[in-house]
């Protein structure tokens, strides 16, 4: 009968990892908000979201990710 060690899950790459950032993903959702040509009526509703992205941006500063 084989030992065999359980295959542990391969780290995922740098490029993943970042993206799991929280600070990363808060950036990046503000900035497609902010510059995307949005067409008025598609404004009035993007708009409502930009609060909650303000508020996880000052959840991210405050757990010292952006200090």
């Amino acid at each position: 009968m084989d030992s065999e060690q359980p295959v542990a899950f391969p780290l995922p790459s740098a490029s993943q990892r970042a993206i799991r950032l929280p600070w990363l993903k808060v950036s990046v959702a503000l900035r497609y908000v902010l510059t995307f040509p949005w067409t008025s009526d598609a404004w009035r509703e993007v708009r409502q979201h930009i609060p909650s992205l303000l508020a996880g941006q000052r959840r991210v500063r405050k757990a010292g990710w952006f200090n």
